[in-house]
């Protein structure tokens, strides 16, 4: 039996990147085992240090997904693994936005939705024992060398219906008591931030059937609470009826509560009482700026100051814990801009709030905008795209041209102020506390690891 090593490149001192392991994997493994049938491959998700994983599962196939601010550990697994003899294949956000990243530890890279191309991938490799490039020709939606120059196929089309697609292989990720979903792929909007829309191509829905299959299986293995990390999945009226009437239907209303993400211009006191019937118990909104003008410039003019407003009150008056993301640092905007953002949050019922300096990441309008000034590029340390700028402010892209990095880190440490503070008024009563003792155990370990990480670097300088 061949066997297959799925790797998460990810930051091992971040507790954010780590608090779920991904679905990915899941996906992959089961739309392969219903392609090829079950006992054809051997899967395992990797738990721990990749030289040990490596000696003691010894894989055939080591399996990489990234995003852009970690492809830098992308590129050493992808080392480490050819080292040692294995097929390495990477995929995800990075690889599918600049395919030219491929390096030469990496034999393919799968571009965008993967699963229809893992499974082709495998086809060819059980057929053949490796991916010979005259084969490798024929598979659509992938990047590859052959006699040392790049080779980008044809893009392959999208899987129309969600539905089609099994539900991930969680025996796979493991269950636990708090878990996330997601019921539909893409984004209608083209944020200036955000690589969904360009990633994902387009905006498909999974049917409500779908969706409680899903919920009803997690509950079965002692799920009760469940995130839904869809981009935009507190939109469709419709479809959220249908949802809240299987769940009460199927008894599942009494056994899990959900957080959801929403687009404040949907919000409308019809939408938030089916999310009540849902029993959604948190909901989460990129909110973004308290400035019109910057609001404007980082989610399009389909959005207002007056709406984010309206969404919050409206979310609170439902007794639906309510959440805030915010960025500051574009290019234009200036202190009083980003304090206007300050004042909004001061003044709203806002439970819990996450600040973030906006960082251009491939694929996004923020990118070329940096890319057109040199700021970036193709072939740069990936590291300076991490999104945690408490722990990154020195070294991190700054995109502002009306501030310094300095002014920045000074503005950033007062919103960071305001949102302790509002962890600490809301944590008593948030349905999320039970997850407390975990999620500060982790940032425990995360701050010890990089702090043994700073004095290393110090005893080796």
């Amino acid at each position: 039996m061949h066997k297959i090593l799925f790797v998460t490149a990810a930051d091992s001192t971040s507790e954010f990147e780590n608090r779920y392991r991904p679905l990915w994997p899941g996906y992959l493994a089961a739309f392969a085992e219903k392609q090829l049938g079950l006992g054809a491959l051997d899967f395992r998700y990797m738990a721990g240090n990749l030289e040990s994983e490596l000696a003691e599962y010894r894989p055939d196939i080591v399996a990489i997904g990234s995003v852009s601010q970690n492809f830098g550990y992308a590129i050493e697994y992808a080392r480490i693994a050819k080292e040692h003899g294995k097929n390495v294949l990477v995929g995800g956000a990075h690889i599918t936005l600049l395919p030219r990243s491929l390096t030469t530890h990496m034999d393919v890279g799968v571009i965008g939705e993967g699963e229809q191309t893992f499974s082709e991938l495998m086809e060819l490799y059980l057929d053949q024992g490796g991916f010979p490039a005259d084969r490798l020709a024929k598979i659509k939606g992938i990047v590859y060398r052959e006699d040392g120059q790049l080779v980008t196929t044809p893009p392959r089309p999208l899987i129309e219906k969600l539905d089609d697609i099994p539900h991930p292989k969680r025996s796979l990720i493991g269950y636990r008591h708090d878990s996330y979903i997601m019921s539909s792929r893409g984004c209608p909007y083209n944020c200036s931030f955000c690589a969904s829309t360009k990633f994902w191509n387009s905006y498909r829905n999974a049917s409500a059937e779908y969706l409680v299959e899903e919920i009803e299986d997690l509950a079965a293995h002692g799920c009760t609470v469940i995130r839904v990390n869809d981009d935009l999945f507190a939109s469709h009226k419709k479809r959220l009826q249908k949802v809240a009437d299987l769940m009460v239907a199927q008894g599942l209303r009494e056994k899990v509560g959900f957080g959801c993400l929403a687009r404040a211009n949907h919000v409308t006191k019809e939408l938030v009482q089916l999310l009540k019937e849902m029993k959604v118990v948190s909901a989460s909104m990129g909110l973004e700026s308290g400035s019109e003008r910057t609001l404007a410039y980082l989610k399009g003019k389909n959005v207002t100051v007056e709406d984010n407003e309206r969404a919050v009150h409206l979310f609170k008056e439902a007794g639906i814990q309510t959440n805030g993301y915010f960025i500051i640092g574009a290019p234009d905007e200036t202190e009083e801009e980003i304090m206007d953002t300050y004042r909004f949050i001061k003044r709203s019922p806002l439970d819990f709030i996450e600040i973030l300096v906006l960082v251009p990441l491939p694929g996004t309008i923020i990118w070329q905008w940096a890319l057109d000034r040199g700021l970036v590029s193709e072939d740069m340390d990936w590291n300076l795209l991490n999104i945690n700028f408490e722990y990154n402010h020195e070294k991190s892209i700054i995109v502002s041209e009306r501030l310094t990095r300095e002014e920045i880190h000074r503005l950033y440490k007062k919103f960071r102020r305001l949102r302790f503070y509002r962890i600490a008024r809301s944590l008593p009563t948030s349905p999320w506390l039970g997850q407390v003792p975990r999620v500060v155990a982790s940032k425990i370990v995360a701050r010890a690891s990089r702090a043994k990480a700073r004095l290393l670097a110090a005893v080796g300088s």
